[in-house]
């Protein structure tokens, strides 16, 4: 963006949930920001006046959407890449696609408990990352850090985050003309001792994602989908 020094890159990660005290999704959050102010990261190889942002994201369905959309406003950044916890899964999730659903199991940290709103009413009834995916799967994959593409971020706060986002971005895209990219990151319980990986693992693959999706050009054409 005009009178940025490098790209500027939004990074956001969520507060505790569900009677947790930690979320992983923050403690990746962190550990890129330190990295970044140490000039640490692969990412700034290539772009080595990267500006990183960070963003604390309440695990509510409105909240998180406001506070998302202030932070894209004010920043204007050139990518955001948001991050979530899914506990129980085996590797770092790429997810493609988020739905214009609030559908929740249970209710967020401001005890709404939605049971099938559209984030966006009016809207589009799904939108697809536009961070370049496999090009980040295929590097992430290749650094030997567990890896998939998804196709579901669920419906609780993550993928209203996600939803949130790329119609944030694509909204700015039509008024401004240039095209920003924007996706999600779901990571496993990483303090857990079942976890697959570990935190510097997952700091690693969304570097590789950060680093990928600041390339303007299309992404990777190769098959990398899943059969379920």
């Amino acid at each position: 963006m005009p009178g940025h020094a490098g790209p500027t890159v939004l990074l956001t990660g969520f507060e505790p949930f569900a009677g947790m005290d930690y979320n992983p999704s923050w403690d990746v959050v962190s550990e890129l920001a330190a990295a970044a102010k140490g000039a640490c990261l692969h990412t700034q190889v290539s772009h080595p006046s990267l500006q990183l942002h960070t963003a604390l994201l309440p695990v509510e369905f409105q909240a998180s959407s406001t506070e998302l959309r202030r932070q894209i406003s004010e920043l204007t950044p050139d990518l955001v890449i948001s991050l979530g916890l899914a506990a129980g899964i085996s590797c770092v999730r790429l997810e493609r696609v988020g739905l214009n659903l609030r559908d929740a199991r249970i209710p967020d940290n401001a005890g709404h408990q939605p049971g099938g709103e559209p984030v966006v009413p009016g809207a589009s009834s799904a939108l697809f990352s536009t961070a370049r995916l496999k090009a980040a799967h295929s590097m992430i994959a290749a650094a030997g850090i567990p890896v998939q593409l998804s196709l579901s971020a669920g419906s609780f706060v993550c993928n209203n985050v996600l939803y949130t986002l790329l119609h944030s971005l694509a909204a700015n895209s039509e008024a401004y003309g240039s095209s920003v990219p924007g996706g999600f990151v779901h990571l496993p319980d990483l303090r857990s001792p079942e976890s697959p990986l570990t935190v510097t693992q997952a700091v690693h693959a969304v570097d590789l994602l950060i680093n990928e999706s600041l390339r303007r050009e299309a992404d990777l054409q190769a098959p990398a989908g899943s059969l379920h």
